[in-house]
């Protein structure tokens, strides 16, 4: 049998009496063995169930889905990201993305905004079959298009289009709702004022914060109508209207 030399090194009884009082007193790491898997897999899931709680009717060709968690929590986004959302449709499995459209400060469900797509596949089978109590399911919420103060500045301005809305609709909500100190301005492009996504609450929203500006360009307005119209391009020519081009320079400043 070998003789035990360890007693013979330098600071070997120290050693013993300090991994002696660490195993009296210290903590047991061994219990949390998989915590930050656990931890990861919440914060960054591959896949999420979803229950549809709600369908509102945004306009014509248009209806936001309110998603909850049947297990009581989702994951924490930025405003901006989007998930990607798996339906099953007549026996095909395949998935879409969707940007959250409601504030990262609302915790308690995502909301989504579809607007219907000529043939389109998923598109269609949200707007027509999918209601209130549907089970769904998506992946975790990704994407690289948010507000990053490193980079970006407090004085925006947004250019949408159609239901291009959705990801600035979550940075407006937060901006307004929590009353930071950026100051957005969004150009929205829509075929007619009936069209616009979120059209009202828009408006509204522009009208009680002084930090948020909208302003509204229409590419098929009717007889009369006064404000900017045409389709919004890099130089001013695509905007016209009875305000002039020259308003529309200065109002994207």
């Amino acid at each position: 049998m070998s003789r035990d030399f360890r007693p013979e090194i330098e600071g070997y009884g120290e050693i013993r009496r300090e991994i002696e009082v660490l195993r009296r007193y210290g903590f047991d790491y061994s219990s949390h063995k998989g915590r930050v898997a656990q931890v990861l897999n919440l914060l960054h899931p591959k896949k999420i169930g979803l229950q549809v709680s709600e369908v509102r009717k945004e306009t014509q060709t248009a209806k936001s889905f309110r998603l909850v968690s049947p297990d009581g929590y989702l994951p924490p986004f930025q405003a901006g990201q989007y998930i990607n959302l798996f339906v099953d449709v007549g026996g095909v499995r395949t998935s879409r993305p969707y940007s959250i459209s409601s504030p990262p400060n609302q915790n308690g469900y995502y909301e989504i905004a579809v607007r219907r797509v000529e043939d389109g596949f998923v598109s269609s089978h949200l707007l027509e079959t999918v209601k209130v109590g549907d089970r769904l399911e998506s992946t975790g919420p990704t994407g690289n298009f948010f507000h990053n103060p490193l980079f970006h500045g407090n004085d925006l301005v947004f250019l949408a289009g159609g239901s291009g809305i959705t990801p600035f609709m979550s940075m407006i909500r937060e901006v307004t709702d929590r009353g930071l100190s950026r100051k957005i301005h969004l150009i929205y492009g829509s075929r007619n004022p009936d069209d616009m996504i979120f059209g009202e609450e828009l408006e509204e929203r522009a009208s009680l914060h002084e930090n948020f500006r909208l302003t509204s360009v229409i590419s098929e307005p009717s007889a009369g109508f006064e404000g900017f119209t045409g389709f919004i391009t890099k130089t001013h020519e695509g905007c016209s209207g009875q305000r002039g081009r020259k308003d529309f320079l200065r109002l994207r400043a």
